[in-house]
């Protein structure tokens, strides 16, 4: 063991073990709660104590000095079902080369269509840290822009890293709930002010779950079932009322379900898929708040985890997933009048822990892969999916994905660690729309 100048204080190591894990400056401040400045402080102290030149070379000085320790496996405190249906944290087996040339061309073909896709500027607010690309090896990048025109930004930082989150837009916010992190299933409740870019802590949820979905209706926000810490499923349905940050029950799904795929169409709550802890299963299920009721429709073309779904016209799309141990690109459209299934184009990759958006009168399917160059665009008039810009490539799956303002927002997932990412897309340019009127 080496020999330095001075010893840590426990303060010191608390901050480094934090560092290890790759905690943003922010984060740290936000579970120690002391300020930005204070970390940057205890930083510059460590690296002084312990002759690091960078974060990185103070972890691996940790490391080698046994201050922190390393886990044998990434995934060992994932509760096992999780780990069997939901993909996330599980390391991707190497492709065919058939496939990588496939993947390879696409894209390439992504890159061609974005032209310059590559980073201008500095994101706003010092010491911002992120896996957005950087020039000069130290800042990162505000955003990625295509023509001068920014299409996807980093913004503060999620204080709590966590994946399979629900994210809700409600009255120009975006909230947090729940979802898995590094110290296991969370009941954590974070809102995000876009207009001042910051977070805030609301109240937690009753139950702690991870891979679940949100429904804002009838003024509040509906978080039905979701993983146990225990590898299980609830049936358990917590509605958060934002004007009260209060917690209450509604009536129960019909079976425990986590790992679904949830949205509102004409005023009723959808949920499609997911498992009960120890089967996938098909099922479709319809939530009427005038009566209280959960109702059983016809079910899904093909059992399924961790898909995505949107509402789009008259019509639910439900995209992705995960079943048999691989991700699916399977496309099914879902009719709510006529109860009934139909098919779309498959998507160009299969994609498992993605969201889905739906905006401009096309879908946005963002993230849920292992091999990812790029996200997905869909056209339903020509029943096409092509590729759009990505602000990370590789492993990017189950983000909180939620639209606020014509805003794409993608917030925390996996990316062979649990990340705290917020990022905001705005595919659509500005636009004035002028009143026709009669002479």
């Amino acid at each position: 063991m080496a020999e330095y100048g001075e010893a840590l204080s426990e303060r010191e190591l608390e901050v480094l073990r934090l560092v290890a894990t790759g905690a943003s400056n922010r984060e740290i401040a936000y579970r120690l709660h002391i300020s930005s400045n204070t970390v940057k402080v205890h930083l510059r102290n460590i690296f002084a104590k312990i002759g690091a030149e960078s974060r990185t070379a103070a972890t691996m000085i940790a490391v080698q000095e046994g201050w922190v320790e390393v886990p044998a496996t990434p995934s060992a405190a994932l509760p096992p079902t999780v780990q069997e249906e939901v993909p996330v944290p599980v390391p991707p087996a190497p492709l065919p080369w058939s496939r990588r040339i496939t993947l390879l061309v696409a894209a390439l073909l992504a890159v061609v269509t974005t032209a310059l896709a590559w980073p201008r500027g500095v994101g706003r607010g010092a010491g911002r840290e992120g896996l957005l690309p950087a020039r000069g090896g130290s800042e990162v990048s505000g955003g990625i822009s295509v023509g001068g025109e920014t299409l996807w930004e980093e913004r503060a930082q999620m204080p709590t890293r966590r994946a399979g989150l629900a994210l809700a837009a409600w009255e120009r916010r975006l909230y947090a709930i729940g979802g898995q992190g590094p110290e296991g299933v969370t009941a954590v409740v974070e809102v995000y002010d876009p207009q001042n870019d910051t977070w805030t802590r609301a109240a937690d949820k009753p139950t702690p779950v991870a891979y679940v979905s949100a429904a804002v209706v009838d003024g509040g926000i509906m978080v039905p079932g979701g993983c146990t810490s225990d590898g299980g499923a609830t049936a358990v349905v917590e509605v958060y009322d934002p004007q009260s940050d209060h917690w209450s029950d509604v009536t129960p799904l019909p079976v425990p379900l986590c790992a679904y795929s949830l949205v509102v169409y004409d005023g009723r709550v959808y949920l499609f898929g997911g498992s009960d802890g120890e089967e996938t299963l098909g099922v479709t299920l319809v939530y009427d708040p005038a009566s209280g009721r959960w109702a059983e429709r016809a079910p899904l073309p093909r059992a399924r985890t961790v898909a995505a779904a949107a509402a789009l016209g008259e019509r639910i799309y439900v995209v992705g997933g995960y079943r048999d141990g691989r991700a699916l690109s399977d496309c099914d459209v879902y009719d709510p009048a006529a109860d009934h299934w139909g098919q779309c184009a498959p998507l160009t990759v299969g994609r498992s822990g993605l969201g889905l958006v739906a905006l401009g009168g096309q879908l946005y399917a963002i993230g849920g892969g292992e091999y990812l160059g790029f996200n997905e665009r869909y056209d339903p008039p020509t029943d096409h999916w092509t590729a759009v810009h990505t602000p990370l490539t590789g492993v990017w799956q189950s983000p909180g994905v939620a639209m606020l303002d014509l805003i794409i927002y993608a917030v925390g997932g996996w990316t062979n660690d649990y990340v705290g990412l917020n990022l905001a897309f705005e595919p659509l340019p500005l636009r004035t729309f002028l009143p026709v009127t009669e002479q």
